[in-house]
């Protein structure tokens, strides 16, 4: 490959991409390196390899990282044509965050990086593709997060892309090959090739060795060094410059330019699009034509063709910062007029920003109009660094303030906790507004107790007296509600619920002080955590329903949905939990906040789970992962495994429990611990273990708890392990009593039916359950009662009951209990030729199995695509796996075969074991 010295073992690798694009499989690696190790040079190199291959390139550079999504944009500026052939959401979000187009409301990040995965995929349809991006460590926060989202999301797809970068935690988890300096073999190879044959040995090893192997040091040190010191006939510069210290040199090169060149070259580095027709147009302004790049163009620094490009960053740079200060601003304003003839005002308003140091209202003004932009179309990381210049701009500390602490807001919402906190650290002295900023900072980190401290700090800080600072407080400590539930059984004393409480009794409303939304939800925890479920039940309810009727354009409508949500579950009230958790999805996704929506996908999918719609639960959860991915490292594996071990313990397969539990107790996520418990318990409740279930939910204070939808099972494993119940029957009477929908007074019956045999009471449970939302209480009703229509010897009811249980089970994926019910089924007398086990039972992966699910309902390759975040290219790869498993050639066919594996097929009776 090309003239590149050494790098065998990179270069492999590269090839490697390109032979798997060519098999139509996706491949994906990340270049690591300092600056000069030769990564641009690999690239260049794949690039040269790619024949038959669309490429698509991007050289990113730092003035290109103050504009959110500016880089996608570049990137995929030779896909636009495209975008008529996405799905109408995701081509308007893309455009939207393209700025081609208006769009009511903030882009779903969501919806852009689908968008962009279904580009690159349309554009792979004809013959592969090669996605190169260089320096991606200065790549807008929006478009790293998206091009990493696109990169995990590849399969089936005839595309490899190639990220080269310095650092960068946006690309963690993705194949990564470190790139470091060359080996002395290597070293002096390219040495030779540089200064001719004949370098002394033991210079090549003393300019290897001070360098560190760096290629480009390796380089521009063997054309400086003189013949005499090449050949050993005279010392070696004392220290040899290393790789880093390259731009000093390249800053001495430019110095040594005419005038005129040396101002083209800094136009050209303070302009990133390298758009010529910006260039010449800035050039009539500040004194330079084409004819002034020559001298450049003759020592190799830049190469102008269709648009101006660096040889090197490194030569960018130097370009930029050895320009006095007063020549920069200068360049940046010819530039703002530029942009702003050409339509511009985003450009237009970084360029204003760079061209002024002093406080100016009016410039900052335009950049807080720019940020205004930003944030329409979901640029939130670029909101923040517009807010902030115009907060150091402002003249007046009062909008300095409130500029940089919204700036701080939208680094939070963009998952740049560092950069929010640098933002916040920058005002003083801290008070209680501000550290409420700090809590939505940790709990962006996941650092619920944090987040719980802090709030409860800012609502007792002084200052909290009167109207406004009463307000203020109080509002705080509903936040401190919910990150005290998610810290959970982890929450350490003064950062509990009932902390959190206790502190909300003592800031009471004053009387004839009308309650907010937010006032009623915190009275009503309050309430449960002091007074207990009956006298909180009430408040609990009346909560609720104000927050569901709350306008949506309420500023702490998330907050409210969120602790409605909580309190729907400590209700059992599958209803409401539904409506609070997909009003907070979809308030989340109007509005593009990407906090609000990781928190939406938790509710969503325990709503969800807890009505028996697993796959639906496993999809929200797995959103969730997929969108921690999208905001950066270490945030998507525990979310993973939870819906996973969830979706796992329904079909009797535990032992994922154990990584949720060591992620939940290393990230403070308390909450995560009990969906681990329920996991556990589903596992062993299902294969029939009593015993084992009833020890592992039985020692839990079900006062306040999350899991009192798991109140009935619980009672059936007491009774069948001879366990005591009692008490738990007493707290669905009172759970019933509070919250009366069906689901809980039909669990109540269910539950009495269990310990007293009581038949009406069984069949009470299943005509209320028959009201619930989803299968999962109608099943185990039906389950539990033919059981025990067996044990008492009326075979021909209890298969009735049984095979509908059985049946809904099976529909579920609740492979565990299916089968929990099939041995029941088979003791009734009842022939089971194929069990439903369909899916698992024709060799298809859980992957393949939702996909030939879906396709088999009607969904269309992109529909399913969009779904489950993956490109049309890997539906059809797996759908053509699908068809060849099952021997079909057809979509109707597919909806036949699937249906027969699930139909439920019995022979004649036969004698009960």
């Amino acid at each position: 490959m090309g003239e590149i010295v050494g790098r065998e073992q990179e270069r492999e690798l590269l090839r490697g991409l390109l032979v798997s694009a060519r098999q139509g499989r996706s491949a994906v690696l990340v270049l690591h390196g300092e600056p000069g190790a030769g990564k641009t040079a690999l690239l260049d190199d794949v690039q040269a390899e790619a024949y038959g291959f669309d490429v698509l390139r991007f050289d990113a550079v730092q003035s290109e990282a103050a504009l959110g999504f500016g880089a996608l944009h570049q990137l995929l500026r030779p896909c636009l044509g495209e975008l008529a052939g996405l799905p109408g959401p995701q081509g308007d979000a893309l455009a939207a965050a393209f700025g081609l187009r208006a769009y009511a409301e903030p882009p779903d990040l969501f919806l852009i990086g689908l968008g962009a995965l279904g580009l690159v995929s349309a554009r792979a349809g004809d013959r592969p593709l090669l996605c190169v991006v260089d320096d991606a460590q200065r790549l807008d926060q929006e478009s790293a997060a998206v091009l990493a989202f696109v990169a995990r999301r590849l399969d089936a797809d005839p595309i490899a892309m190639v990220f080269a970068l310095r650092e960068s935690d946006a690309f963690d988890g993705l194949p990564l090959a470190p790139i470091a300096g060359l080996d002395r073999a290597a070293a002096a190879e390219l040495i030779e090739r540089v200064a001719g044959n004949g370098v002394d040995a033991r210079v090549r090893d003393a300019v290897t060795a001070g360098t560190g192997g760096n290629p480009l040091a390796l380089i521009e040190l063997a054309r400086e060094l003189s013949p005499a010191q090449l050949f050993g006939g005279a010392p070696l510069p004392d220290p040899i410059p290393p790789g880093p210290a390259l731009e000093q040199r390249y800053r001495d090169a430019i110095r040594t330019l005419p005038g005129a060149t040396r101002i083209l070259l800094l136009t050209g580095a303070a302009d990133p699009s390298g758009d010529p027709e910006v260039l010449w147009r800035a050039g009539k302004e500040l004194g330079f034509g084409a004819e002034d790049a020559a001298p450049a163009e003759e020592r190799e620094l830049v190469e102008i063709r269709g648009s101006l490009r660096f040889r090197h960053p490194m030569i960018r740079s130097a370009a930029y910062y050895q320009a006095p200060l007063a020549e920069r601003q200068r360049v940046h304003a010819a530039l703002a007029v530029v942009s702003a003839v050409l339509g511009e005002p985003d450009r237009e308003a970084w360029h204003l920003a760079a061209a002024t140091s002093d406080p100016d209202e009016a410039v900052a003004a335009t950049l807080q109009r720019a940020a205004d932009r930003e944030r329409g179309r979901g640029g939130w990381a670029a909101a923040a660094e517009l807010l902030a210049r115009a907060g150091a701009l402002s003249p007046r500390r009062a909008d300095r303030t409130v500029r940089l602490l919204a700036a701080a807001e939208a680094a939070c919402v963009a998952g740049s906790a560092s950069r929010a906190q640098t933002l916040l650290d920058s005002l003083h002295p801290i008070g209680a507004p501000e550290l409420r900023v700090q809590a939505r900072i940790h709990r962006l980190r996941r650092e619920p107790v944090a987040a719980t401290t802090t709030l409860l700090a800012a609502a007792v800080a002084p200052g909290q007296r009167g109207e406004v600072g009463l307000r203020a407080a109080r509002d705080a400590l509903l936040e401190a509600v919910v990150q005290a539930k998610i810290s959970d059984r982890l929450a350490p004393a003064g950062a509990t619920e009932a902390d959190v409480a206790r502190v909300a009794r003592s800031l009471p409303l004053p009387r004839g002080t009308a309650p907010t939304v937010g006032d009623l939800l915190l009275d009503a925890d309050t309430a449960l955590h002091l007074d207990g479920l009956t006298i909180a039940a009430p408040l609990l309810r009346r909560a609720i329903v104000a927050t569901l009727q709350a306008p949506p354009d309420a500023p702490e409508l998330f907050a409210w949905l969120a602790a409605a949500c909580a309190h729907a579950t400590v209700l059992a009230d599958d209803v409401a939990l539904h409506e609070a958790a997909f009003r907070l999805r979809d308030e989340a996704t109007r509005r593009a906040a990407v906090i609000p929506m990781a928190l939406a996908m938790s509710h969503t999918g325990a709503a969800e789970l807890w009505a028996g719609h697993l796959r639906e639960a496993e999809h929200c959860f797995n959103q969730r992962t997929v969108l921690n991915q999208m905001l950066g490292p270490a945030t998507g594996e525990q979310d993973l495994s939870v819906g996973s071990m969830l979706a796992a313990a329904w079909c009797g397969q535990g032992g994922l429990s154990v990584r949720v539990r060591a992620d939940a107790i290393r990230q403070g996520q308390g909450y995560q611990l009990v969906f681990a418990d329920y996991a556990d318990f589903v596992v062993r409740l299902g294969k029939g273990h009593y015993a084992d279930a009833y020890a592992i939910l039985g020692p839990h204070d079900f006062r306040t708890s999350q899991l009192k939808f798991a109140l009935a099972d619980l009672v059936e494993a007491a009774v069948r392990s001879g366990a005591p119940a009692t008490a738990f029957v007493s707290l669905l009477s009172e759970l019933a009593e509070a919250c009366p929908v069906p689901r809980n007074v039909g669990d109540l019956a269910r539950a009495r039916a269990l310990l007293t045999d009581d038949e009406e009471q069984y069949r009470s449970a299943i005509e209320l359950h028959e009201r619930t939302r989803g299968p999962a209480s109608r099943a185990r009703s039906h389950q539990v009662y033919g059981e025990w229509l067996r044990r008492a010897r009326r075979t021909t009811e209890a298969r009735t009951h049984l095979r509908t249980a059985y049946e809904l089970f099976e529909d579920m994926g609740a492979g565990a209990f299916a089968s929990r019910a099939a041995t029941e089924l088979a003791a009734a007398g009842v022939r089971i030729k194929a069990a439903r086990t369909g899916d698992q039972a024709a060799g298809l992966t859980p992957q393949e199995a939702r996909i030939a699910w879906l396709a088999a309902a009607g969904a269309t390759n992109t529909e399913i695509a969009a779904q489950l975040y993956l490109s049309t290219n890997t539906i059809e790869y797996h759908l053509r796996k699908v068809f060849r498993k099952l021997g079909v050639s057809s979509r109707r066919k597919l909806h036949v075969e699937l249906e027969g594996l699930r139909t439920f097929r019995d022979g004649e009776p036969h004698p009960a074991p």
